[in-house]
C-alpha cells in the first residue's frame, strides 16, 4: 500500500471514529430509552466488524507481499478486543464514560498533529484548531479523573463533550485535507516555475 492510500485510510478511519462520537453523544443526549449497555453491544459489534474488515482488506490487496503491512495484526486486535468488550460488556458499562473519556484523549492527541500539520504549511488557522484542542484535551482529562458527584450530570457532560469532539474532528479532517491538496499543488506550481526560470546549460 502507498503512502497516499495510507494516508486515506487512516483519515477514514479517523472519520468513522468521529461519527461514532457524534452519534453516541446523540443516543445519550436524546434517546433516553436506549441505555448505555446497548450502545456498549453496538460499539463492540462494530470493533469486531471493523477488525474482520482489516483482515479481508489485507488479504485482497496482498497485504502479505509487502513489507512493513499491519493490517492483519491490526485486524486482529480490533477483533480480539471487540470480542473481549462483547463477553465483559457488563463490566464496561460500568466504566463506559471512562473508557469515552480515554477514546477522547486519543482524538485529541491526532487533532493535536493537525494542527501541527497545519503550522508546518504555514497556515495561520492552526493557532486556532490548537486552541480548541487543547481545551478538548482538558475536558477529556476531567471525564477520565471524573470531578463530578452528581451521575447524571457526568454523562451528560461526558456527551457533551463527545459531541463538540466529533463536529471538530470532522472540521479538522476536512480543512487539513483541503489545505494539504493546496500546498502540494503551490508546491508543484513552484517547482515548473523554478525550473522554467534556470538558463539552460551551455555545452
Amino acid at each position: 500500500m502507498n503512502e497516499k492510500k495510507k494516508n486515506l485510510f487512516s483519515t477514514v478511519i479517523v472519520s468513522i471514529m468521529a461519527a461514532i462520537f457524534i452519534i453516541v453523544s446523540v443516543l445519550i443526549l436524546f434517546v433516553p430509552q436506549i441505555e448505555v449497555r446497548d450502545i456498549c453491544y453496538a460499539v463492540c459489534g462494530f470493533v469486531v466488524g471493523l477488525g474482520i474488515y482489516m483482515i479481508v482488506r489485507y488479504f485482497m490487496n496482498s497485504g502479505y507481499e509487502r513489507p512493513n503491512e499491519y493490517g492483519f495484526s491490526e485486524g486482529v486486535l480490533f477483533v480480539l478486543l471487540g470480542i473481549c468488550g462483547l463477553v465483559r460488556v457488563d463490566r464496561i458499562t460500568l466504566s463506559f464514560l471512562t473508557v469515552l473519556g480515554i477514546m477522547l484523549l486519543l482524538s485529541g492527541v491526532i487533532k493535536l498533529q493537525y494542527a501541527l500539520d497545519l503550522k508546518c504549511m504555514k497556515d495561520s488557522a492552526w493557532v486556532g484548531f490548537f486552541a480548541v484542542t487543547i481545551v478538548l484535551l482538558g475536558c477529556s482529562v476531567s471525564v477520565i479523573l471524573k470531578p463530578f458527584q452528581d451521575m447524571k450530570f457526568y454523562q451528560n457532560y461526558t456527551a457533551y463533550v463527545l459531541l463538540v469532539d466529533g463536529v471538530v474532528e470532522i472540521v479538522n479532517i476536512v480543512y487539513l485535507n483541503f489545505r494539504t491538496k493546496t500546498y502540494h499543488r503551490n508546491g508543484e506550481q513552484s517547482g515548473v516555475e523554478e525550473n522554467q526560470e534556470e538558463p539552460p546549460v551551455s555545452e
